[in-house]
């Protein structure tokens, strides 16, 4: 396996998580596995929530989908689920979304737009795990 440090994209300020992960590269295909831990407050710049930058660029012309899960830690106590989406026409750099489905309508899913980090007496508030696999570029 491969060491590298996947960032959030899309970013308002400062980013106040830290990132790390790994992957395998084989026959065209990448296996990765990313977790960002937030140690800060940090904010997305629009309503589009967070990316997520790859540790290599993906093929182009399909929408991607892989796992994702958020885990409240000391702000929320609570695990959700949800999808990190790549939509085809990216360039293969960074998930176009980070969403979870919310926590008072399991029917709705929501973009990842604000993590807490260290406010409100939280310590690592927020921790967002992305696996899957994808072909590379």
């Amino acid at each position: 396996m491969t060491q590298w440090t996947p960032k959030l994209t899309n970013v308002k300020g400062t980013d106040g998580t830290v990132g790390s992960g790994h992957y395998v590269e084989s026959g065209g295909v990448v296996t990765f596995t990313a977790q960002i831990v937030a140690k800060k407050e940090t904010n997305a710049a629009s309503s589009g929530g967070f990316g997520l930058t790859l540790p290599r660029p993906a093929a182009t012309g399909v929408r991607y989908v892989f796992n994702l899960s958020l885990d409240g830690r000391d702000a929320d106590h609570g695990v959700w689920t949800g999808e990190a989406q790549m939509y085809a026409g990216s360039d293969g750099s960074q998930l176009d979304r980070l969403r979870v489905t919310s926590p008072s309508n399991g029917a709705q899913v929501l973009n990842i737009q604000h993590l807490y980090g260290d406010v409100e007496g939280a310590k690592e508030a927020e921790i967002i795990t992305v696996t899957g696999s994808y072909p590379v570029a």
